[in-house]
């Protein structure tokens, strides 16, 4: 059996890196992790890599760690209306109002990359080739496990059962020799990725017209939550908009964003 003082030593590390909280009532998720992460350095069991993580946590012990606790669960058009959203209202609003210029978009917690490939397809599918072409879009996840299969962009026969519709598969990806099927060129190409700690990594200043930050803030504190949302406050250009996940809110929150609603959906804008 597990001792309590091993889970705490575990759970306070990852909070502290990545803000994701393990409480007491929550060890048994926990225990998982921690036995996938005694058969990934080869040890007998977690008290031997509770010890080995005593020692000295080389920067690759802290990545397999956090790559191993961070919970990747996600899909392709999660939840469907944010894409909705998006195309319908949000880029034609902003093409409006700067009319010629790029439109950057942050996939701030990317997971896997269903939701930068969807954000992709959903503005391929609803927009012109000009409004694509002129579409940039960074993708950042602090998982780098999870971050390599965004990139690679190639997916298995579950993963496009979840929320692709065979339409839309067809259309954007090819089936590879595997049965796998990855995302067209044309598509991929359009996506910039990259390693970000939403924590203690450096916000660029309005430098985004868009930044999808869904289901992120459910496994934060209030402290840390509204220290992400200012930082994506200050992030965004004036007038630009933030999407959280569905069950997330600014309920009791202490920011700037003004609530926009549309067709059912909350999203959050910054004041020109």
């Amino acid at each position: 059996m597990i001792s309590n003082d091993i889970y705490k030593f575990f759970a306070d590390y990852i909070y502290k890196k990545s803000g994701m909280i393990y409480e007491e009532k929550d060890y048994y998720r926990l225990e998982s992790r921690l036995k996938e992460l005694a058969r990934f350095f080869e040890k007998n069991s977690v008290e031997e890599v509770h010890a080995l993580y005593q020692g000295t946590i080389t920067p690759d012990m802290n990545a397999v760690l956090i790559n191993i606790s961070t919970n990747n669960e996600t899909y392709f058009f999660r939840d469907v209306k944010p894409f909705k959203a998006l195309t319908k209202m949000v880029i034609p609003e902003l093409l409006e109002k700067n009319p010629h210029g790029l439109l950057n978009i942050w996939s701030a917690a990317c997971s896997t990359g269903q939701e930068v490939y969807s954000i992709l397809m959903s503005i391929a599918d609803n927009c012109s080739n000009d409004i694509l072409r002129r579409c940039q879009i960074e993708a950042t996840d602090i998982s780098t496990d999870a971050l390599k299969k965004a990139i690679e962009g190639q997916y298995n026969g579950l993963d496009v059962q979840r929320g692709l519709p065979i339409t839309t598969l067809m259309k954007h990806f090819e089936q590879q020799e595997n049965e796998d099927w990855k995302i067209n060129h044309n598509l991929h190409s359009k996506a910039r990725f990259g390693e970000f700690n939403l924590l203690t990594d450096s916000f660029p200043l309005s430098q985004y017209h868009i930044i999808f930050i869904r289901n992120v803030l459910i496994y934060q504190d209030k402290d840390n939550k509204n220290d992400i949302l200012n930082n994506v406050f200050s992030a965004l250009k004036p007038g630009g908009y933030m999407f959280l996940g569905s069950g997330e809110s600014l309920i009791g929150m202490k920011t700037n964003f003004e609530k926009v609603d549309y067709e059912n959906l909350t999203i959050y804008r910054k004041p020109l």
